[in-house]
């Protein structure tokens, strides 16, 4: 079994993430009275070509892929704003607008009768893994459009899963892995934590994440996450719930999930 030490401080949308949005090459014309704009068509796409059509249309990126997204606008407009904002979740990582009376600044393009525009998302890190990315376009400040996309592993990238998942009132580190002490589903009201120890393969950029549902209720300051910097096979981890004035009694849970998806839920008791 291999083994590796994890600080499981940030929360788990804390993303040391840096991108930028920008608008495209190209060349713009216009000819349509009004600011009212129609979006006719949206496109994510591996790269865009010089007359601004998609190269490899797609919906699903890797981690270090830039993400382009055109849009195709009815007729030839000569005056408007285009903004996009990209999000993963709730969580806002990028915006761009593109006003189109800059007709000569090179961020649109006439294609036949309509216009398009291209939006980037140009990662200097990794992008998280998720299905949970979007695309919101505005039109001269009216909402005209949510766009979805994902986030994959690199095709090199072990896949990810979870081995074995124990809860316990305790946690000793061997030399080989994590072994959980006392495993138990039932604690008291006077216990100050609870360890939750387990064995997993987590792929290359891959994320797992624990989050601790008491009562129902989501402990927010108890979410934590990692993320695979390298493919690790049967990697061995631990995670803890600690409420240092006792935890609260009721029924509970704690659900793990990869690369924002469920993969297993437990369910514990704390009792007076």
């Amino acid at each position: 079994m291999m083994r590796h030490r994890w600080m499981l401080l940030g929360l788990a949308l804390a993303m040391a993430l840096v991108v930028a949005a920008c608008g495209g090459d190209g060349e713009g014309a216009g000819a349509q009275e009004g600011s009212g704009l129609t979006i006719l068509d949206a496109t994510f796409a591996e790269d865009v070509g010089e007359e601004m059509e998609p190269i490899n249309p797609t919906t699903s990126f890797t981690p270090e892929q830039t993400v382009n997204l055109l849009l195709t606008i009815e007729g030839r407009p000569r005056e408007g704003e285009v903004m996009a904002r990209f999000y993963v979740r709730d969580q806002e990582i990028a915006s761009a607008t593109v006003d189109l009376a800059d007709v000569n600044e090179g961020v649109i393009f006439s294609i036949g009768e309509n216009t398009r525009v291209h939006f980037t998302l140009k990662p200097r890190e990794p992008l998280p893994v998720s299905p949970n990315y979007r695309v919101e376009v505005f039109v001269n400040g009216s909402p005209a459009g949510s766009y979805t996309f994902a986030v994959a592993p690199p095709p090199e990238a072990i896949p990810s899963r979870v081995i074995e998942v124990t809860l316990a009132k305790g946690m000793e580190e061997t030399p080989n892995a994590y072994v959980p002490v006392e495993p138990t589903t039932t604690f008291s009201t006077s216990d100050t934590v609870i360890y939750l120890v387990g064995v997993v393969d987590l792929g290359l950029y891959s994320r797992l994440e624990v989050n601790w549902y008491l009562n129902g209720q989501l402990a927010e300051d108890a979410t934590r996450s990692l993320t695979a910097q390298e493919d690790l096979e049967a990697v061995s981890v631990y995670f803890t719930l600690e409420k240092q004035d006792g935890l609260p009694a009721g029924d509970h849970e704690v659900v793990l999930l990869i690369n924002d998806e469920e993969v297993q839920r437990l369910s514990f008791t704390v009792q007076e």
